[in-house]
């Protein structure tokens, strides 16, 4: 829940602020429908897979350091993604989400893309 709040602050913050201040944390400029779009075609499948693996790893790690840093045992992960989870299966989640979650897709694919995990990957095996 901490990195989701994380999150939420930085999107108010970022729309709060000038631009000057928003572009003092780089966040890519490749939005969520340009990465559903590149995900949906044979192409771009393996820039698709790199990217949802990078935010994927670093909510994970984000999830690992924080318990150790902090020595926070309570810190609950974004999201939980099984180790043997097939990367074209993430993949298919992801961009099925996108698909229902149109309307949001202008939002930077970083953010979509954690997003989407933290509703399809929910920890505690809900869904």
């Amino acid at each position: 829940m901490k990195i989701a709040r994380l999150l939420a602050l930085g999107c108010v913050m970022a729309v709060a602020l000038p631009a000057a201040h928003a572009s003092a944390q780089r966040v890519s400029r490749l939005t969520g429908e340009q990465l559903g779009s590149l995900c949906t075609k044979p192409t771009g499948t393996g820039i698709c897979d790199a990217y949802i693996s990078g935010v994927a790893d670093a909510g994970a790690l984000d999830h690992l350091f924080e318990r150790n840093a902090e020595k926070d045992t309570k810190d609950v992960a974004a999201f939980c993604i099984a180790p043997a989870a097939a990367t074209a299966d993430i993949r298919g989640k992801v961009v099925g989400w996108m698909k229902d979650h149109r309307d949001g897709l202008s939002r930077p694919a970083g953010e979509v893309v954690f997003t989407a995990l933290h509703e399809t990957y929910p920890c505690g095996g809900s869904k």
